[in-house]
């Protein structure tokens, strides 16, 4: 599956009422915990790849992202599975990885004409709005682009454009920050 994503940094009080106004459907809100691993044989910070254990309210999913395939969006080829976390970190553990991160953040997630609208307050960094689409893996570049194209054209109804969108991903934006401490 590809993941196609947008994200930018806005505060909620801006573009929330604006999006509900719309038609876009609260769907519920989760604390995502989220911890990255890198691998024993190559760098996935180098490689623009993300391997992450995700507890969304107590339940489990591992997640390989794979590169993006563009500089406007984070899309990329997306795999998650269901995973007991706290058994997934031992695996991984065990046969090498390590951890690279974490990332902790509350998201309150609204569903509107096919999109995933995500208002995350992520510990350390403020809030954002991620917007999210999914096409299946057989999706040619043309379909990707179309779909980058809508979820930009949805942006831009609050003034939100590809100048706005930020491809960094939370986990670079948190070790970026620990760094500069």
């Amino acid at each position: 599956m590809y993941e196609i994503e947008v994200k930018i940094k806005v505060s909620h009080a801006e573009i929330k009422k604006d999006i509900i106004g719309e038609g876009a459907v609260f769907s519920g809100t989760e604390e995502q915990k989220d911890t990255y691993f890198n691998s024993p044989v190559r760098d996935f910070a180098q490689t623009d790849e993300a391997l992450r254990i995700r507890s969304v309210n107590g339940e489990g999913e591992i997640t390989y992202k794979g590169k993006k395939i563009d500089t406007i969006s984070k899309t990329r080829p997306e795999y998650n599975s269901p995973v007991d976390a706290d058994e997934m970190k031992e695996i991984l553990l065990a046969l090498g990885y390590f951890v690279s991160g974490a990332v902790n953040k509350r998201r309150e997630v609204y569903e509107w004409n096919n999109f995933a609208i995500g208002f995350d307050e992520v510990e350390g960094l403020g809030e954002f709005i991620e917007v999210e689409s999914n096409l299946r893996d057989a999706a040619d570049k043309a379909e990707i682009q179309k779909e980058i194209g809508r979820i930009f054209e949805f942006l831009g109804k609050y003034n939100l454009s590809e100048k706005d969108s930020i491809t960094t991903s939370y986990l670079e934006m948190v070790l970026e920050k620990q760094k500069d401490q």
